[in-house]
């Protein structure tokens, strides 16, 4: 437990510098508040709301990377990393996704808004996680066992290949959301076994 606390402590002071708070505060006024203002009721559709709930992998697989840019950690101390990077890109997803849909609520203060699909946002959030599970644990052992590079070289790819699997087949996310997200928690669970190899 003092690790996973001593992990904490570490990113928060890599990401409590003023020029990340005001990155962080630019992509809370534009995917929180700018972008729900201008789509309106169509916000709250299922698939927009279920793409926001993976946002996650977009932010858990490069602060993992970054985590272990320096250093050679024991096993203890990479899975801290990759909890603690997993844990960040939830935070800044919930985040997201409370400002979009309270600023969709205020904006339409006395007309009807109606209810969002918790279910279907609740299988693309599961998607999400085990998306994250899976990029924030494949950064951790690429960058352990080759380089910093290496692991954002990967990332780009997962991302590329994700956004291209979206675009074309993005409807089928709440469908397919249970699924996919046990195939990457399982895939997540080879990256970790890699990983504790790496961390001999």
């Amino acid at each position: 437990m003092d690790t996973f606390f001593a992990e904490i402590r570490t990113f928060a002071s890599r990401i409590g510098t003023l020029r990340s708070i005001l990155l962080h505060l630019a992509l809370l006024v534009a995917f929180g508040i700018w972008i729900p203002r201008m789509k309106g009721l169509d916000f709250l559709d299922s698939p927009v709301l279920g793409a926001y709930a993976c946002l996650g992998l977009i932010f858990a697989g490069p602060a993992a990377a970054q985590a272990f840019a320096e250093g050679f950690p024991t096993f203890q101390q990479a899975m801290a990393r990759v909890f603690v990077s997993l844990l960040y890109g939830e935070l800044v997803v919930a985040a997201l996704l409370g400002a979009g849909i309270g600023t969709v609520y205020l904006t339409r203060r006395g007309g009807f808004v109606p209810t969002p699909d918790w279910e279907t946002i609740a299988r693309c959030a599961l998607f999400g996680f085990g998306a994250s599970a899976m990029l924030a644990s494949l950064a951790a052992w690429v960058t352990v066992q080759f380089s910093h590079r290496a692991a954002m070289v990967c990332l780009r790819v997962a991302f590329f290949g994700l956004l291209i699997l979206f675009y074309y087949r993005g409807q089928w996310l709440p469908e397919v959301g249970l699924t996919g997200a046990a195939a990457c928690l399982a895939l997540a669970g080879v990256f970790v076994e890699l990983l504790r190899r790496a961390c001999r």
